[in-house]
């Protein structure tokens, strides 16, 4: 049995490994063509990039980690099963449970590791990416211009644009009002500017404007106005370490300790409440999975024949999708109070661990 064990590990171990490097890397390709982009218009440097995809993969992982459990346990106990390994195992009289026992332990030890990053490493991942992201960008608010929205920059600025070229990133229409004491005093309007980026300040924003007027006022009324008129004009914005916003913790940025103590200093019932509730659960409830999708998955794979393994692998990828749909639902609506918070995170795990022991007693009759 000793020899059984280790066999099985080692035969989980490729695929798990695999799994975890395909869905870490897919579901990190979309932000990763972003911060190209930072990259490709002068906003970030390559080592900028390298830095914020290291920030990103713990959380990501966090994600990957548990769901790629049940496609080693597939991908595995599939290949011996059509190999006829888990039929001769099962015909010298061990029962299915005691063969997946060494799979269970290391869906133990998955969710111990997967605890781990959710609760220490997550939190200061998630801070960091933030802090580096906002330093990289705040200097080049082009990146998040809404149209036909105030739009604050540093400083005394506002700004109004009716267009931004998807192609080109040119703002147009571009209506900038300079600010003192709360009072606007000057007016600035453009056919189309942009933001310069070569060779550009880390401490001035310098928008680059053409064929605008320049309104300003003699006095505080504003009834008399210079008015000026400009071909091409460079507005300098200063950015100043204040203009940084403080990157505030969310409960998903906290530990289980964090949410604990933030727990007792709130008003039960609270959506806030609810929402500190939830993520204290979900730091056990998602490690928690690690050993349930092996749980879930491993029945499954005991098939016959090469079209039983891939209906296998299906069911599988079928078994994620309506355990996260499930999850995001109850979450939901224990965010709003509509069943307990704890309860919403918990009864997936609890659904599918009956749904699995049910499946395992009628396979392990086959």
């Amino acid at each position: 049995m000793k020899t059984l064990k280790f066999y099985m590990i080692r035969e989980f171990i490729p695929p798990y490994i695999g799994s975890v490097a395909f869905f870490t890397v897919l579901l990190l390709l979309e932000r990763v063509m972003s911060f190209i982009g930072l990259v490709a218009r002068g906003y970030a440097t390559v080592v900028d990039l390298m830095v914020l995809i290291i920030y990103s993969i713990p959380p990501t992982m966090a994600l990957t980690m548990p769901i790629s459990t049940i496609m080693g346990a597939l991908i595995s106990v599939g290949r011996m099963s059509n190999d006829s390994e888990i039929t001769a195992m099962r015909a010298a009289g061990i029962r299915l449970s005691s063969i997946f026992l060494s799979l269970y332990l290391g869906g133990i030890l998955i969710g111990g590791i997967s605890f781990y990053f959710t609760d220490r490493i997550v939190p200061i991942g998630n801070i960091k990416f933030r802090t580096l992201y906002q330093k990289l960008t705040i200097a080049r608010p082009d990146i998040s211009i809404g149209v036909h929205s105030i739009n604050p920059l540093p400083g005394q600025y506002t700004l109004l644009v009716d267009m931004v070229d998807e192609k080109t990133g040119d703002l147009m229409n571009v209506t900038i009002f300079e600010s003192r004491e709360g009072k606007y005093i000057k007016t600035i309007t453009a056919m189309k500017g942009w933001f310069l980026t070569e060779g550009a300040d880390e401490n001035i924003i310098t928008l680059r404007l053409i064929k605008g007027t320049i309104i300003d006022p003699k006095d505080k009324t504003g009834e008399e106005f210079n008015s000026t008129l400009f071909k091409e004009l460079d507005l300098n914005i200063p950015v100043k370490l204040e203009d940084m916003k403080n990157i505030v913790k969310t409960p998903r940025d906290m530990s289980m300790k964090e949410l604990k103590e933030g727990i007792a200093g709130l008003e039960k019932g609270t959506r806030t409440y609810n929402r500190y509730v939830m993520e204290y659960h979900k730091k056990i409830a998602i490690p928690f999975s690690c050993l349930l999708f092996v749980f879930l998955g491993t029945p499954f794979a005991v098939t016959r024949g090469r079209s039983g393994k891939g209906m296998g692998l299906g069911i599988g990828v079928l078994i994620i999708f309506f355990y996260y749909l499930t999850l995001l639902t109850l979450e939901r609506m224990g965010k709003s109070g509509k069943i307990d918070p704890a309860l919403a995170i918990w009864v997936p795990n609890i659904i599918f661990s009956i749904f699995g022991s049910l499946n395992l007693i009628k396979r392990g009759r086959i």
